[in-house]
């Protein structure tokens, strides 16, 4: 690490923690043979059935609405989710994938929380919101 945070700009350090983080969620899924996304796919629908267009809105922020869907085809021929009366849901297989999946994401979070403690962590997602506020076009 740089011995004074102060020297590299924000944005360097923004893109140095996603990239991290996705490096870490890669690493931990790959044990299972599986990306970041389908399990946040796996993750949404545990949650709640719902519509496919839905889904892709839902998940906007990790990747257009054709690779969602595509993710959900995937999955669909993996036998894991399954559409019934124009709802996407987990079938048993899914969930148990879902179960497994979570498991190890728990663990990457863990790191995240050993790296930030409680406080810390609330201070850093209150900062960040508030720049991205700040940086909102009117």
């Amino acid at each position: 690490m740089t011995a004074d945070p102060a020297s590299r700009p924000i944005g360097w350090w923004l893109k140095e923690a996603d990239a991290r983080l996705d490096q870490a969620f890669d690493r931990a899924l790959a044990e299972k043979g599986r990306s970041r996304r389908e399990w946040q796919v796996l993750s949404t629908l545990a949650a709640r059935p719902t519509g496919p267009d839905q889904l892709a809105v839902a998940l906007a922020a990790f990747g257009p609405a054709d690779s969602i869907l595509g993710l959900v085809r995937a999955l669909q021929a993996r036998g894991e989710v399954a559409s019934v009366d124009g709802l996407l849901r987990l079938t048993d297989a899914g969930a148990r994938t879902q179960a497994d999946l979570t498991s190890l994401v728990a663990g990457v979070r863990q790191r995240v929380s050993a790296a930030l403690p409680e406080d810390d962590y609330l201070t850093l997602v209150r900062l960040l919101s508030r720049l991205v506020e700040g940086l909102t076009e009117p």
